[in-house]
C-alpha cells in the first residue's frame, strides 16, 4: 500500500513530526441528561475510528488515540459553542505541554474540539449501533479555536457569529 496518500500514514508523519504521543479530540459534553445515552454515544467515535484506521492500515495509531473528556456538569450543562470555545481555549494553553512535553505544534487535538449538546447527542444515539448505523446518521458540533467563518444559512441565530468555525 502507497503510504504517501494513506491518510492513517500521513497522520502518523505528522503525529511524529510534532513528537506528539497521543492523539484525538477534546470532547465536551454538554448534555447531563442521561450517563446511559452518554456511554453509548462513547461507543461510536472507537468503532469507526478503529474501522477507518483497519481500512487504512494503521491499526497500530490506536495505541496512542486518548480522547480528552470535558465533563462537569456545572460548567458546561446546556453550554453554547462560544461557552465552549473560551474554555477549550484556556484548556488549550497548557494542554500540550502537560500531554505530549512539547508545543502544540499542527496537532488538531489543540485547534478544534467537540461540542456534544442534546440534539446532537439523540441525533446520533437515536439511530441503530455500529456497524449498522453505516455512518449516514447523527451529527456533532465541531468548535474552531479561532473563528473563521462559515455556518450554514439555516442554522444562523443571534448567536452565529460567536459560534461560527
Amino acid at each position: 500500500m502507497d503510504t504517501a496518500n494513506n491518510k492513517a500514514d500521513t497522520i502518523e508523519r505528522q503525529f511524529q513530526e510534532d513528537n506528539h504521543g497521543i492523539w484525538g479530540w477534546a470532547i465536551y459534553r454538554c448534555t447531563y441528561s442521561s450517563d446511559r445515552d452518554r456511554a453509548d454515544l462513547m461507543l461510536r467515535p472507537s468503532f469507526y475510528i478503529q474501522e477507518s484506521l483497519q481500512e487504512h492500515n494503521g491499526l497500530d495509531m490506536m495505541e496512542s488515540l486518548n480522547y480528552q473528556v470535558l465533563e462537569d456538569e456545572a460548567l458546561f450543562d446546556a453550554a453554547k459553542p462560544a461557552t465552549v470555545r473560551e474554555h477549550f481555549r484556556q484548556w488549550g494553553q497548557d494542554a500540550p505541554q502537560r500531554e505530549q512535553g512539547v508545543a502544540a505544534m499542527r496537532s488538531q487535538r489543540y485547534n478544534f474540539c467537540v461540542h456534544i449538546d442534546e440534539e446532537a447527542l439523540q441525533s446520533i444515539i437515536s439511530g441503530p449501533p455500529p456497524p449498522g448505523d453505516g455512518l449516514g446518521t447523527g451529527y456533532v458540533n465541531l468548535v474552531c479555536l479561532e473563528m473563521l467563518g462559515g455556518v450554514r444559512a439555516e442554522s444562523e441565530t443571534d448567536d452565529t457569529k460567536l459560534d461560527r468555525c
